[in-house]
């Protein structure tokens, strides 16, 4: 009888809890502060070390940083272009000129 109970609990507890009246996660603040990086640089990216948890990286501040180095790296792209177009763009150096070396 007291299994049957138990059985019975069990059984309760998981139709409430799939209705959704078992409650919430409690949402906690982060253990460690934002990466917060304006301009990402070369040395930022190499020194760069999520902070670990339990079971490998801490997933929230990675994406965060991942996200953080993917504009960086597309704010830069859209500026190589920018400059590429613009190098396009200007006459060729006329023959004999500046850069001819007598030697």
């Amino acid at each position: 009888m007291v299994l049957l109970l138990a059985a019975a609990a069990v059984v309760a507890g998981a139709i409430l809890v799939a209705a959704g009246r078992g409650g919430e996660l409690a949402d906690f603040p982060a253990d460690v502060a934002p990466f917060g990086l304006a301009k990402v640089t070369a040395a930022d990216i190499a020194l760069l070390r999520p902070p670990k948890s339990l079971w490998g990286y801490h997933p929230g501040l990675t994406e965060e940083a991942l996200a953080v180095i993917a504009h960086a790296v597309s704010e830069r792209d859209a500026e190589i272009a920018q400059l590429r177009s613009q190098l396009a763009q200007l006459p060729p150096p006329a023959p004999g000129g500046e850069d001819t070396c007598d030697g």
